[in-house]
């Protein structure tokens, strides 16, 4: 039976590809992300959405409507999560509030730098820590519910949340997180003293352009030395761009004369810029942004950093849709702990799982391709979902 309009978001879930703007960890949780570009009414909200002083604008649940839509593409907002029409095995989440709560505090901070206020940023750094330590999951980012003009914000609070993580699989003692989460928290201080235009460029930077962007790390280290805030903070906010190699800035420091948990920091920081969704560009799938971080280890990080960073971050994120080599899409339902590119799916065509740590002779190939999706959910979608009703995978693994 042909399937009714009204019901086409449902296929359009189904079909709508998790382009990741962030990170999930190995617990899992559902994570379908759909460009607003490509979004359609009857489509359903699957985390709120918020301003930028973190005032509520649409709930979790709500029904997309055309002006709704059109609301947010006018606002900036580039990307959203959607319900998916499958249920997926998804871990205890992380307190949004807390995040929120983070948000407001190192906005505030950044504008007063009042000792008050920092005491207020301590206490969220530490629920985050309390939060992870108790074996909470992140699922998505802050930065993906929250509108396009608060992404430095909201970026660096995503890239502490992910750099606590790391220190956690690093077995760092409270005292340690609380100082790299304070350093990542704040690592982008220094960008509010760069030009907008040059922060949101949207085509290649000028070489006169780049050294401004590669002055801000020593901006934010000033910054923080001007405000008595502890020395190992103070050493990840200066030295969050610089790499093993020597090839960083700003000063061209290599291997151990950069502090560890400045690598931990910036490992958090490109995974987190290369999965955010920006105006002058998309964001890589996890799966790619994994395999390049994968591979960094004595270039741009230590091996051990990189290690303890593949033990926070899946290739591809419970709910994504990928491409599978048998000529079927599917939906990744459970990780498989240790077997992070051989994880549990179901099939969109009939609902069957499949455990991909077993079926050795099935792969994935990559992920469904979002602008395919709404063309598909338009057409009303088709009773088999194979890959002769689809596009070429979005990068093959």
């Amino acid at each position: 039976m042909p399937m009714q309009k009204g019901n086409s978001w449902i296929v359009a879930c189904r079909v709508v590809t998790a382009i990741v703007s962030s990170f999930i960890f190995l617990e899992g949780g559902i994570f379908i992300k759909l460009s607003t570009s490509y979004l359609l009414p009857g489509m359903i909200l699957e985390r709120p959405l918020y301003g930028q002083s973190g005032e509520l604008l649409l709930r979790k649940g709500s029904v997309l409507t055309a002006q709704s839509i059109m609301a947010m593409r006018r606002a900036g907002v580039l990307a959203v999560r959607v319900t998916s029409s499958f249920e997926t095995e998804r871990g205890d989440e992380l307190n949004e509030v807390i995040q929120l709560n983070a948000l407001k505090a190192v906005k505030e901070w950044n504008k007063s730098f009042d000792k008050k206020i920092f005491a207020t940023l301590l206490k969220t750094i530490e629920d985050i820590i309390d939060e992870i330590l108790s074996g909470k999951v992140v699922i998505g980012s802050l930065s993906e519910i929250c509108l396009a003009d608060t992404y430095t914000y909201t970026h660096s609070i995503d890239v502490a949340i992910l750099a606590i993580a790391i220190g956690v699989k690093m077995g760092f003692h409270r005292k340690k997180l609380i100082c790299l989460g304070v350093g990542s928290i704040l690592h982008d201080l220094g960008k509010t003293k760069i030009p907008n235009e040059i922060l949101n460029k949207p085509g290649k930077l000028t070489p006169d352009e780049f050294s401004i962007i590669q002055k801000h790390p020593v901006y934010g280290y000033e910054t923080i030395k001007e405000h008595d805030i502890n020395r190992i903070s103070a050493e990840i906010v200066l030295n969050h761009h610089e790499r093993y190699n020597g090839s960083g800035y700003p000063n061209g420091l290599h291997s151990n004369e950069i502090n560890e948990l400045a690598y931990i920091c910036a490992i958090a920081d490109v995974y987190s810029a290369m999965t955010a969704d920006r105006v002058y560009r998309k964001a890589l799938p996890p799966h790619e942004a994994y395999e390049m971080i994968m591979v960094s280890g004595e270039i741009n990080f230590t091996p051990v950093t990189v290690e303890a960073f593949l033990k926070c971050i899946v290739p591809y994120p419970v709910g994504s849709i990928v491409y599978l080599s048998n000529g079927h899409i599917a939906q990744i339902y459970r990780q498989n702990p240790g077997l992070v590119f051989r994880p549990v799916v179901k099939l969109l065509s009939t609902g069957e799982e499949i455990n991909l740590g077993i079926e050795n002779n099935i792969v994935i190939k990559g992920l469904v391709p979002q602008e395919n999706i709404r063309q598909f959910a338009m057409e009303g979608g088709a009773a088999n979902v194979s890959l002769s009703t689809a596009c070429k995978p979005a990068g093959n693994s």
